[in-house]
């Protein structure tokens, strides 16, 4: 009976997709046997930061978080390992597309407005894989009441294929776990995070609002008044005419209660708000797919974000990482 199977594993770096912060992620074609190649993600530590123990403890945190996070809505990791002399890296789910961001930024630019449909149906997938997250159990049978805690623009990827995905759970944390940090992007915290730093699922159900709304938002309103959004609806006061006119009553009321300052006053779950973001697409019978979010994007940003980069001349572009199963 096979008990361990041992083999080294060859990643080829390709190019670096981002670098920056304390880490950096690069594209890359994991090697096998017999010419078998897998494109995937790769996720380091800078060598600055690889010293820093508190950040190399947030970094094994996340992948053996989202380890047995498995979802079509959630970027997925395949492998953590340590090099000696690469350090500490995760190998995930290699995503060709575009951050939220960027589609926010590029339909800002060219004047185009996102149809509300769309808006909700992005943030609806989102939705459905934090109720995944938020109600995972582990492997002792215990709920692990994983919180993200920073639902941002930057951290939702749109497939070529139209598929939403939430990525980067950098400073997420289960209630089982020690290690946290307030962590998360200002702009797009509840105000408990901003404050205490005690937060539940409810606190990325308000994140999750916020990203709702700047998809939302008149494009004279962006860059001007968005820039303030978060800091303006932690104190209680939302610019409600900064939203299209033309958004519906029944999504306006789902926004309003994401955006509730008490967590009380919030959808309690993330599938509940899932449910009635979906309600509002899909009561005829019909709604968008991701065919239809596929079919956006093609017209909107062909020869934008949808075509592979080539391979940058960076150092460590075109080498080879070898590591051993130690």
């Amino acid at each position: 009976m096979l008990k361990t199977l041992e083999d080294s594993v060859v990643f080829r770096i390709v190019r670096t997709i981002a670098a920056g912060g304390m880490g950096s992620v690069y594209e890359a074609r994991q090697v096998g046997a017999a010419g078998f190649e897998k494109r995937v993600a790769i996720k380091t530590i800078l060598p600055e930061f690889s010293a820093d123990q508190h950040f190399v403890d947030l970094f094994i945190q996340e992948a053996k978080l989202v380890a047995d996070l498995v979802h079509e809505n959630i970027v997925q990791i395949y492998q953590f390992g340590f090099s000696k002399r690469h350090g500490h890296y995760i190998v995930m789910e290699y995503i060709s597309g575009l951050t939220l961001a960027e589609f926010i930024r590029v339909n800002a630019a060219t004047h185009t407005c996102v149809p509300e449909e769309l808006a909700v149906f992005i943030v609806s997938r989102i939705a459905r894989g934090l109720a995944y997250a938020h109600t995972r159990v582990g492997r002792t049978g215990l709920p692990l009441n994983i919180v993200h805690r920073d639902v941002c623009p930057n951290n939702i990827l749109i497939t070529t294929e139209g598929l939403p995905k939430l990525g980067d759970f950098g400073i997420a944390k289960a209630a089982t776990q020690a290690v946290a940090t307030r962590g998360g992007k200002r702009s797009y915290m509840s105000p408990e995070q901003a404050t205490s730093g005690q937060v539940d699922g409810r606190s990325d159900i308000y994140s999750l609002g916020l990203v709702l709304f700047e998809l939302l938002a008149r494009r004279s309103a962006r860059g001007i008044w968005l820039d303030r959004l978060g800091e303006a609806a932690r104190a209680g006061w939302v610019d409600w005419e900064a939203l299209d006119p033309g958004i519906s009553a029944p999504v306006r009321a789902i926004l309003e209660r994401m955006l509730q300052r008490d967590p009380e006053q919030r959808y309690a779950a993330s599938d509940r708000l899932a449910y009635e973001l979906e309600y509002c697409i899909y009561h005829q019978g019909y709604g968008p797919t991701v065919v239809t979010l596929e079919a956006y994007l093609r017209k909107h940003f062909s020869g934008l974000y949808l075509q592979d980069a080539p391979p940058l001349r960076l150092p460590g572009a075109g080498g080879t990482i070898a590591i051993p199963v130690e």
